[in-house]
């Protein structure tokens, strides 16, 4: 009889072990969210809801798009830090609010390193520097627009959010071309477009993918980006560093992440799905007219593109010295 209960016990824990853990892990999820912390009608904005669109029915039943904008992408990042870490919720971001910010804001809620698991990326980003109609049309080039800054220190300024990569960049050029740039602050890339196409502000500098349509139709003039080379969808648009600013690189990451207690096994079906989605050809196709080159990685390449991301913008943020207000 004792033998009996013991067989029935071991086969009722084969059974519990069966449909737990891992097997609902696999199971697909009846929603999944991504959370993006920007406003709608920017790029972040635009991409996540291409892969939504692409992983529905696939990854989740429904996949939805959640803008949650605020602190520079910071709200959202907190947010997700705090959700079901079973792969209902992602972060879709660009770098920065995951790489700079940490090391300029003390009062930040969240730990990057920590607190999320990488999931996947989508590309890597070329930002730009662009003009509107509140500049001369006379200037057409970065040299252009360094001479005209220097002549008109009163009305030089750039919009960007505020502790970004584009911030920083607007820093390092006004340093390497000794220039006095003033910051327009923005909470995301698409309110700065519609500002400087309105000429409310000057110059911007913003993801590539947000201006290159009105660089195209010739409402704005892209003077430089911040790619080593010139883009393959851009090829008349030259860069910062053959203009000879050598330091002004930036080509950083976007890409998705999970609670950081997301099972492994579900972070790598994240991955699959999103990878597969990107690299689709209609995803590919609709990302290449934001202006957007695709480039995925695998969750522990993705892992250790933020830590080199993160160690660069530290030693970046030290030398130039920038004191966020809190």
């Amino acid at each position: 009889m004792n033998s009996r209960r013991h067989l029935l016990f071991l086969a009722a824990l084969s059974l519990a072990s069966a449909v737990s853990p891992t097997a609902h892990a696999q199971k697909r999820l009846d929603l999944a969210t991504f959370f993006v912390g920007f406003p709608p009608g920017g790029a972040t904005d635009a991409v996540a809801r291409l892969v939504a669109e692409a992983v529905q029915g696939k990854y989740a039943d429904a996949v939805v798009v959640q803008d949650r904008p605020g602190a520079g992408g910071q709200i959202a990042a907190a947010f997700v830090k705090g959700q079901p870490a079973d792969g209902s919720a992602l972060l879709f971001t660009p770098a920065f609010p995951m790489v700079i910010h940490p090391h300029v804001y003390k009062d930040i809620r969240y730990d990057t390193l920590k607190d999320f698991a990488p999931v996947a990326t989508t590309h890597f980003g070329t930002l730009a520097l662009s003009v509107g109609p509140a500049v001369p049309a006379n200037v057409t080039t970065l040299q252009d627009f360094i001479a005209w800054a220097r002549s008109n220190p009163d009305k030089a300024s750039f919009g960007a959010p505020s502790g970004g990569s584009q911030h920083f960049t607007g820093l390092m050029l006004a340093r390497d071309a000794n220039i006095k740039l003033q910051l327009v602050t923005y909470r995301g890339g698409a309110p700065s477009v519609v500002d400087a196409l309105g000429g409310h502000v000057p110059a911007i500098i913003s993801p590539l993918a947000e201006v290159l349509p009105h660089g195209r139709d010739g409402k704005l003039r892209i003077l430089a980006t911040t790619a080593r080379e010139r883009s393959t969808l851009a090829p008349n648009i030259p860069t910062f560093f053959e203009a000879g600013f050598q330091k002004i690189v930036v080509q950083d990451w976007s890409g998705f992440l999970a609670p950081t207690a997301t099972p492994p096994e579900v972070v790598g079906r994240a991955n699959a799905a999103i990878g597969a989605a990107v690299e689709s050809p209609k995803v590919k196709e609709a990302m290449a007219k934001l202006g957007m080159e695709v480039a995925t990685r695998t969750p522990a390449a993705f892992a250790q593109t933020i830590r080199d991301s993160w160690e660069r913008y530290r030693d970046i943020i030290k030398e130039s010295g920038f004191q966020p207000e809190q």
